[in-house]
């Protein structure tokens, strides 16, 4: 999995179409998760990250299972670094609330890696704000305390994480396709808010590439392509003993141990990943790539997955019709309209240019008689002048306020 980029993109506007379709879609997710939590034994010894429930079922939505500790975070780890205004007279943030690190004998609640974000939810009816992978372990943040050797049950924050992973899955399709097609690699890739992108290793991708990328990602979107974890020895993956693992993966840093996890998109990539991957490309829905920029020899694809697209088609819209009802013509007139009311801002600007100039002439023409009277300084006050007006004004005096030792003001 490559390296991640932190992106803050700028979030689109909460219209009413797109809170209409955020509360539909939560409508319908609230139907049909009437969740059941998947029991396991109590056990001593942690599961590890790499194989938890959560990397051994994306889908698994809550778990019972068993608080093994619980530690006080410490007020550096909660608070967040290099925020605020800093020197004589700041303001002096408040303290962060009190957050506790709470490791669980297993969990559905995916710890931040591989560029995916980390899973929100509850664990013992406590809200859990975020989960970290610390040596191995997932450590979950916690609102308030919960005792060792409690039972609880462990809920997922279903929508927020069928988002991540929808985003997450798209661009493992697409790394995919991007390497087979063209032989690029992805470098980097990061999933914001809104939209998400990918960087591939190339100076150059072309709306024609676009185009293409989308379609074949579409395509397996439509064949319901099946998407299944796998684990696997240090060994064997190090030395490319597992069928299909992509050529391009690094070896793995002595810190990893294994079991290794695998994901493998059938007849399409095998590579390995921590982090959590729909169980067929079906479930992403449709896959929509936005537009490219460019970044020191690379080249970053913006895309969105999933429900993302019809959030974004949705606000698209309702701007378009927003945007149309002003201009006073139908949505599929309005690049008609831009296009002649531009031409039209073009031709008044000449016009007013050259009004402005026979303006000069003339105001030119009834100060130069007052120097003729012998006032020497003239005062000119037009509101409505720009910086360009003043300037012409100005260079038609010159000769005439210096003749007569004059001043304009």
């Amino acid at each position: 999995q490559p390296p991640t980029q932190r992106e803050r993109p700028i979030p689109p506007p909460r219209t009413t179409a797109r809170r209409l379709l955020i509360a539909v879609a939560a409508a319908q997710t609230a139907a049909r998760s009437v969740v059941t939590p998947v029991a396991v034994a109590p056990m001593a010894t942690p599961v590890r990250c790499g194989e938890l429930l959560c990397q051994r079922d994306s889908y698994a939505r809550a778990v019972s299972t068993v608080v093994v500790s619980c530690e006080p975070r410490a007020a550096a780890a909660a608070a967040a670094p290099g925020k605020g205004k800093k020197g004589k007279g700041a303001a002096v943030p408040p303290p962060p609330l009190p957050e506790w690190e709470v490791v669980l004998g297993d969990t559905v609640l995916f710890p931040e890696g591989g560029g995916q974000p980390s899973d929100a939810g509850t664990v013992g009816g406590v809200q859990c704000s975020r989960v970290d992978n610390v040596d191995g372990l997932a450590r979950h943040v916690l609102s308030a305390p919960l005792e060792p050797g409690t039972a609880v049950d462990v809920v997922l924050d279903w929508p927020r994480r069928e988002d991540n992973m929808a985003q997450h899955s798209a661009q493992h399709l697409l790394t995919a396709i991007a390497l087979r097609k063209w032989g690029y690699d992805t470098t980097s890739w990061g999933l914001g808010d809104a939209t998400s992108f990918l960087e591939l290793g190339t100076p150059e991708f072309t709306p024609l590439m676009m185009a293409e990328l989308e379609a074949e990602a579409n395509e397996a979107v439509k064949a319901g392509t099946a998407v299944a974890p796998s684990w696997h020895s240090v060994a064997d993956v190090n030395e490319g003993r597992v069928p299909g693992l992509r050529k391009s993966s690094k070896p793995l840093p002595p810190s990893v141990t294994g079991p290794v996890r695998v994901i493998t998109y059938d007849g399409l990539d095998t590579n390995t990943c921590c982090g959590t991957h729909v169980h067929s490309t079906a479930r992403l829905q449709a896959v929509k790539l936005l537009r490219v920029e460019r970044a020191k020899g690379a080249c970053r694809v913006l895309y969105v997955a999933g429900g993302r697209v019809v959030s974004l088609l949705g606000s698209t819209f309702e701007r378009s019709a927003l945007l149309a009802s002003k201009m006073s013509v139908p949505q599929e007139e309005l690049l008609e309209r831009y296009d002649e009311n531009a031409r039209k801002a073009v031709e008044h600007e000449r016009a007013a240019k050259s009004l402005a100039a026979e303006v000069v002439t003339l105001l030119g023409q009834a100060l130069r008689c007052r120097l003729d009277n012998g006032e020497r300084a003239l005062h000119v006050h037009r509101p409505a002048a720009d910086a360009d007006f003043v300037k012409a004004l100005a260079a038609s005096l010159d000769e005439a306020l210096a003749e007569a030792q004059g001043l304009l003001l």
